[in-house]
């Protein structure tokens, strides 16, 4: 038996994608000319969609039209549910390595994974057409739950509606500090002594968390807080305050002598997550950027 919102979809799918260019455009004459039909016939089709919905999904202000909430959300609907079928048939028409691949990462993993893997894979398949985007844990989730993103990378195994995560790998953190920091120079390094000392921390995650795996029987003086891990290189090598970095964020300072590893504390790995729509379709770019980004952090080896 169809369903009364199914029976509403139906009659208002044919008007659909003339509402959505004209929330686009901002106006009638634009979309007509974008729509190749005359004005009247556009303004007809927003009439019976108003009609259908029994709403008013746009203000008049002056000639140009002006989406009031209603229509936000229809037109946010619309752009996720046209991203889907672009993918959709870019999929079926294609080898799977042609066409937009969305993917989610934030700091770290973008800098060191995730912008090299889309890279890398962009060279290899020319009509690929990697879309990046730096989202928080909660944010990505969000996305790849609509569909608006394909694959997504965070540090934290938050439970979304429809999304899929698990675990891909960890990455290793260690303290360091800069070349003019006090400890920098010293021979020996007690947990004491490096206790002594400030730090300079990242803030909570969206699980409430901590993103630096510092212990949490060990309590720290806390000198600076700071948005992101990455952020935090650049506190550490002014010599200001002692940091926790990801190893692969600190190696190439590390070889250049201005970074100092403190293996004074062991720190905990942090996990690495990988996020896709619960149900979804596998195969192709999307299972290329997971495996390759896995490859990357597995075969990362710190300085000495």
């Amino acid at each position: 038996m169809t369903s009364v919102m199914e029976r509403l979809t139906q009659r208002v799918w044919n008007w659909l994608p003339t509402f959505f260019v004209v929330a686009e455009e901002g106006s009638i004459g634009a979309a007509s000319a974008r729509l190749h039909v005359t004005p009247a016939a556009v303004s007809r089709t927003l009439r019976l969609l108003e009609a259908e919905f029994e709403e008013k999904l746009f203000n008049r202000v002056g000639r140009s039209l002006v989406l009031n909430e209603r229509g936000v959300r229809l037109r946010a609907a619309l752009r996720d549910a046209t991203t889907v079928v672009d993918r959709g048939i870019a999929g079926s028409l294609f080898s799977g390595f042609a066409g937009p691949l969305r993917v989610a990462s934030l700091g770290v993993l973008t800098d060191h994974f995730v912008v090299t893997t889309l890279l890398e894979l962009k060279r290899e398949y020319p009509e690929l057409i990697p879309e990046h985007q730096n989202l928080s844990t909660a944010a990505a989730a969000t996305a790849v739950a609509r569909g608006s993103v394909d694959v997504a990378f965070y540090y934290e195994d938050l439970t979304v509606e429809d999304v899929q995560v698990e675990h891909l790998a960890s990455t290793t953190m260690s303290v360091y500090c800069g070349a003019d920091h006090p400890l920098f120079r010293a021979r020996k390094l007690p947990l004491d002594r490096v206790l002594a000392h400030a730090f300079s921390v990242p803030q909570i995650g969206d699980s409430g968390r901590a993103l630096d795996g510092w212990p949490t029987d060990v309590p720290r003086k806390i000198g600076m807080r700071i948005t992101t891990l990455r952020s935090n290189l650049e506190v550490c090598l002014s010599g200001a305050l002692l940091c926790v970095l990801p190893d692969v964020t600190a190696d190439a300072s590390v070889r250049a002598r201005k970074l100092r590893r403190i293996r004074a504390v062991a720190l905990e790995e942090i996990p690495i997550y990988v996020a896709r729509p619960l149900g979804g379709l596998r195969g192709g770019a999307a299972d290329a950027v997971v495996h390759r980004v896995r490859e990357r952090v597995e075969a990362f080896s710190p300085a000495a």
